[in-house]
């Protein structure tokens, strides 16, 4: 099965279960040291556009993931399918660490200028 999900009309219900762990968020903090196991995921924007990371990045189903965003402007990270955000401060880097469990692909944006970052692959 696979899940596509984007912003749109404002519902972000996967269409399966999520079993998701509660998520540990770093707000506008320096990075974090990922847990041994944990798939990182990451971009770092600058001036509005992506300067770092991929277009699309991978994590396997199950797995534990760590979005990390590096901004130059103050917006929020939200991760779809899995509805995960963390609001990430100017100048700084922000963090949401979760459980993949629901197999897709899914747009990792920043929510309040609607800028895509770049899509994660659940498989």
């Amino acid at each position: 099965m696979v899940v596509l999900a984007a912003c749109g009309d404002g519902d972000d219900t996967p269409t399966v279960a999520n079993n998701a762990t509660t998520p540990t968020t770093v707000a506008g903090g320096p990075a974090t040291t990922p847990a041994a196991g944990t798939t990182v995921l990451g971009v770092t924007v600058r001036g509005g556009s992506v300067v770092e990371g991929a277009s699309r990045q991978r994590a396997n189903l199950g797995q534990s993931v760590t979005v990390r965003v590096t901004s130059d402007a103050a917006d929020e990270v939200h991760v779809h399918g899995h509805d995960k955000t963390v609001p990430v401060s100017a100048g700084r880097t922000a963090e949401v660490t979760f459980v993949a469990s629901i197999p897709g692909v899914f747009e990792v944006e920043f929510e309040k200028s609607h800028k895509v970052l770049f899509s994660m692959e659940v498989r």
